[in-house]
């Protein structure tokens, strides 16, 4: 809430705590300084802001100060180019989640205090002005304005500013940053064992043996103030389940906001998430859409199962992917095919994406790590466009550490081709994942398999012949071919009814899908 909005409540002297305390962070940073209106150069920018209030959950009052930086002059105050928010990837997470069930490793959260407010500008850009505000009156005369000299929540630049000063920490505490991913750190300890932390803007966990996590958790609070958030008990909206050797990423109160906030009373429960088979159109122009009101509860509604699609349900991927082409305009079938996705996540409350690798590791260096990739596609399937869908699935040690179901953005001219584009594009995941592992310094056992249930894909990405139908294609399939020669992945052909992947690529029949599903979100215990 705002700041005049907080102080016409009940609980009015406990906010008025709360901007006291901001006060005294912005004073302990060194944040800023007043300077005089008159002192002003002319023509100089100030800048306005707001106050964020928020009560917590555990029952504390927060008040933090944020700056308007959409008022912030490109080119004058901040370099346009760089103004990104660096925050580690899912399939980082996934992967190093797996190593930690590999080797028993632990987990602590940390969350930096004040990060924001540790920023420093850079050389050369204009200083950055204040106008007062609400709440700070008995603390300046009404005069002034106020001169940042460090960064603070709101402005263009406070992520990246914030990062470089937690690269220093990492590189003082002797770790070192991964070549893949920018927001990983890692070192190898005496013993040889290693520790890995990963970091979201001012959220870090770090990764490892107890005792080491444990070290590694103090020299932080050394070097940063932080809050200690304990073990890895979630993560981005998800709950994270953990059994012996595996964990469960699941969303129960995404599922209760589908239950209160949309109309399920009327869709009956079902065993899958869309219609087998079917494929929803785009609406014509002519045809009567849904009025505002609805198409943005079309929106939001989709818009959360592409959350939980992302993080916690990868068997609902398609149909969210088919409901995701709708959101300019939909009619009432679409909102029903909305709602039967809703209610089949409902009925099925215990499924959550699942990690479990089938090996354990030691965490020490000299293991040979094993990377598979499974991709599939629809031909043609889009009847408006006729592109194909592509549907793939990485996994590290028969744990699936990244899934994508995504339209292909050229037609393909046949099934082969379909095929082909996407186990391109599924080698290319795989790829990656074998860089982060590099990265840290372990090593992978290859060459990767990709699987294809079609011979065609299989046997020209294997071949050496030049065809004139898919000479087109040559870029892709040759790729494939010198990652052969170069011994780093083999392609082989599967059976279509082993295809786990193919739940990507369309919506299948109810013994069909939970066959497929299991691989992902595990059984349906207890529903």
């Amino acid at each position: 809430m705002k700041y005049k909005e907080a102080m016409n409540t009940p609980d009015k002297i406990n906010w008025e705590g709360a901007v006291e305390k901001e006060h005294q962070n912005m004073q302990v940073y060194g944040v800023w300084t007043p300077v005089r209106l008159q002192d002003l150069p002319e023509g100089t920018k100030v800048l306005t802001s707001t106050w964020a209030m928020k009560k917590k959950a555990n029952g504390t009052y927060r008040a933090r100060v944020v700056a308007r930086g959409f008022e912030q002059i490109e080119g004058v105050h901040y370099d346009g180019a760089s103004i990104a928010a660096p925050v580690t990837n899912d399939m980082s997470i996934s992967i190093i989640m797996v190593l930690a069930l590999m080797a028993g490793w632990a987990s602590k959260i940390i969350d930096v205090k004040g990060a924001f407010l540790r920023g420093e500008f850079e050389d050369g850009a204009e200083p950055v002005y204040l106008k007062m505000l609400e709440g700070f009156e008995g603390y300046y005369p009404r005069n002034v304005v106020l001169m940042l000299l460090k960064t603070i929540y709101g402005l263009c630049k406070a992520a990246m500013a914030f990062w470089k000063e937690m690269l220093k920490v990492f590189k003082a505490m002797k770790f070192v940053r991964s070549t893949a991913d920018p927001c990983m750190y890692y070192k190898w300890t005496a013993a040889g064992f290693l520790i890995v932390w990963l970091s979201w803007i001012d959220d870090c966990t770090c990764f490892g043996m107890n005792d080491d996590v444990e070290e590694s958790r103090k020299e932080m609070n050394q070097l940063f103030e932080c809050d200690d958030i304990g073990e890895m008990e979630e993560y981005v909206g998800c709950k994270i389940d953990k059994e012996e050797r595996s964990i469960k990423f699941t969303q129960p109160v995404m599922l209760q906001s589908f239950k209160d906030e949309f109309d399920l009373e009327n869709q009956r429960e079902t065993s899958t998430p869309a219609e087998p088979g079917s494929t929803l159109p785009k609406v014509p122009e002519y045809y009567a859409k849904v009025d505002e009101k609805e198409q943005t509860y079309f929106r939001s509604g989709v818009g959360k199962l592409l959350h939980m699609m992302r993080w916690s349900r990868p068997e609902v991927y398609n149909a969210v992917r088919n409901l995701s082409r709708h959101m300019k305009a939909s009619t009432a079938v679409h909102a029903k095919a909305m709602h039967r996705v809703m209610k089949y996540c409902i009925s099925t409350p215990n499924r959550g994406w699942k990690l479990k690798p089938n090996r354990t590791w030691d965490g020490k260096k000299g293991f040979l790590f094993r990377i598979r990739g499974k991709s599939d596609s629809d031909y043609a399937t889009c009847p408006t466009t006729r592109k194909s869908v592509s549907g793939y699935g990485v996994f590290l040690e028969g744990a699936p550490i990244t899934v994508k179901s995504l339209m292909q953005r050229i037609i393909a001219l046949s099934v082969t081709e379909a095929e082909t584009i996407s186990g391109v594009t599924c080698v290319q995941e795989m790829l990656y994942a074998m860089k982060i592992l590099l990265s840290l310094g372990l090593l992978v056992e290859l060459p990767m398999i990709l699987e294809i249930d079609n011979k065609g894909a299989v046997d020209m990405a294997n071949n050496w012949s030049l065809g004139g139908r898919t000479k087109h294609m040559d870029v892709r399939y040759l790729w494939l071919r010198e990652l052969k020669e170069q011994g780093l992945e083999r392609v082989i052909w599967t059976s279509g009814e082993s295809n786990d992947t193919d739940l990507f690529t369309k919506n299948l029949p109810g013994p069909a899908f939970r066959k497929h599903a299991v691989k992902f979100v595990g059984e349906d215990v207890g529903a």
